[in-house]
């Protein structure tokens, strides 16, 4: 495998950032189960993390060379990958920028049919929204123990109630008002992009003793009800990375159109 850790500028963020890109190259390591021309997935960080924390914390290097996926791991710091109201445009920077860096210096292609996102946490939630404002550019979205009820989120934050944002945090994205707009809202996203007929392929994945739990039973009710017709599982496990590692495996069996109840787990 190679792995590129470096850093580039953005003319969106005015700055410069740290990217890491995981490429599966010819080795030994590991036998892949698909050949040909990879596929590109948009890997997002969480909340605490950066642009080396699936690299440090997960298999995914093996992953992607046994899917035959190059892995594009930016570095969003804590901005829920908004264009945040007194902050930095992180969502600019990875839904519009990030691509077009990519294919510049990497040659990595952005044909819609072969690009996917997904994350988890604070990441999860961030593909869920980058994917569905932009489903031109994603064939697939995955979401791992998202913050998909975001509005919530944003409310028992600015309460003191959320343990990991602070309310001031909160009025750096969002403003002094700190109301969540319908555009940032994955609910809302989800019942809208649904009228799409070719909308990106969904899966969500959360664990039955994760603290987000509710939040994604009742985006799964949103995206159900709406009729956008998303793969959803879970199973007993927590918010964190034993939890994550087995289920982004998942996600790469989805996006290869393998079954996710049958194949196997590495």
């Amino acid at each position: 495998m190679a792995r590129f850790i470096g850093n580039i500028y953005s003319a969106a963020l005015r700055m410069t950032t740290q990217l890491t890109v995981i490429l599966p190259e010819a080795s030994e390591d590991v036998t892949p189960e698909f050949f040909g021309e990879p596929k590109v997935l948009y890997l997002l960080h969480g909340l605490s993390g950066n642009s080396l924390e699936w690299a440090r914390f997960s298999k995914i290097e093996y992953y992607a060379k046994k899917y035959n996926f190059i892995i594009i791991m930016p570095e969003v710091q804590r901005s829920f990958y908004m264009d945040g109201y007194y902050g930095a445009k992180y969502f600019t920077f990875v839904a519009d920028e990030l691509p077009e860096i990519c294919k510049r210096w990497f040659n990595i292609t952005t044909l819609r049919e072969k690009t996917f996102i997904a994350g988890e946490s604070m990441g999860g939630y961030g593909a869920v929204k980058i994917g569905l404002k932009r489903p031109e550019k994603f064939a697939g979205v995955g979401t791992l123990s998202g913050v998909l009820d975001f509005k919530r989120f944003i409310e028992d934050s600015l309460k003191g109630n959320i343990q990991g944002l602070f309310p001031f945090e909160v009025e750096a994205l969002l403003g002094p008002n700190g109301l969540l707009p319908e555009s940032e809202d994955t609910i809302e996203l989800v019942r809208k992009t649904v009228k799409l007929e070719d909308r990106p392929r969904l899966i969500q994945i959360c664990g039955t003793e994760d603290f987000l739990y509710e939040d994604n039973l009742k985006f799964r009710e949103a995206a159900y009800s709406s009729g956008y017709g998303h793969t959803y599982m879970e199973w007993k496990g927590e918010h964190a990375w034993p939890f994550w590692d087995v289920a982004i495996q998942r996600v790469f069996q989805y996006f290869c159109g393998l079954d996710v109840k049958k194949s196997p787990i590495y």
